[in-house]
């Protein structure tokens, strides 16, 4: 049954081990209540900013087979100029128990492997050119899958209900491009509004809805590369289409002037 217990810590009374355990267990059993269902990927934080050859990971929260990892300071990462993919991943190495501690361990580092293991999860990928310097400063949406010298972070996981789905920053990223547009169409203005209230992680499903309903395709399950590329063809339409009615309104305002 459903209860709300706490221990008591008065001035001439025992100390006893149950009430010490109950502190230690509470916020555990807390969090691993609310994110029973969540899917590998990150809870909140781990953003990526680029300090001259270092690639530093912000403190941020993981949620991995049911275990949250914190990473309470900023992790800087050194990276080399390469022609080739690398990958900025997150290992999980697994238990390490002494007498006082039970210690769940990763490791962060850059590997030119492309494939993610199952103890793995990606934080961002990249391809550099001698003597150039990765950027995290994207021009526009388009621009975050740029080939070289850019930080990607589409592929990179974010832990939510039942399945994994796409950073927030690349959701409010796209929202904010597309209402530049002044949207018309509702189902664009209401996914946008979703996609930056308080720039939360949004589920997948619901961005599989959006882009099987803003496109008129069948809903299919998809990678986050495979979303992007939906979400990219969704903006250019919503450009093409704002393009063309402003030229429609030109000529029909040159009519009624002549």
């Amino acid at each position: 049954m459903f209860s709300n217990k706490y221990p008591v810590f008065n001035r001439g009374r025992i100390l006893k081990l149950e009430m010490l355990e109950h502190l230690r267990d509470f916020p555990k059993d807390l969090m691993d209540a609310y994110l029973h269902e969540y899917a590998n990927g990150i809870l909140t934080g781990c953003r990526l900013l680029v300090d001259e050859n270092y690639i530093v990971v912000s403190p941020g929260v993981i949620h991995f087979d049911g275990i949250t990892y914190v990473l309470k300071e900023s992790y800087r990462v050194l990276y080399n100029h390469t022609n080739e993919t690398a990958i900025l991943k997150v290992k999980f190495i697994g238990e390490n128990s002494d007498k006082d501690f039970v210690n769940h361990r990763t490791e962060i580092f850059i590997d030119h492997n492309t494939i993610i293991h199952q103890d793995e999860i990606e934080l961002c990928r990249f391809k550099l050119k001698e003597g150039a310097r990765l950027r995290t400063d994207y021009i526009n949406f388009e621009d975050m899958t740029t080939e070289y010298n850019t930080v990607n972070i589409i592929h990179s996981p974010f832990a939510a209900y039942e399945s994994s789905s796409l950073s927030p920053y690349v959701l409010t990223c796209f929202s904010k491009e597309a209402f530049q547009y002044k949207l018309n169409n509702s189902l664009d203005i209401s996914f946008c509004m979703q996609c930056m209230q308080n720039q939360q992680i949004t589920s997948k499903e619901l961005i599989l809805s959006y882009i099987s309903a803003r496109l008129e395709i069948e809903y299919v399950e998809g990678t986050n590369e495979g979303i992007y590329r939906h979400l990219l063809q969704i903006l250019n339409r919503i450009k093409h289409n704002r393009q063309g009615k402003s030229n429609t309104d030109y000529l029909q305002k040159r009519i009624l002037l002549d």
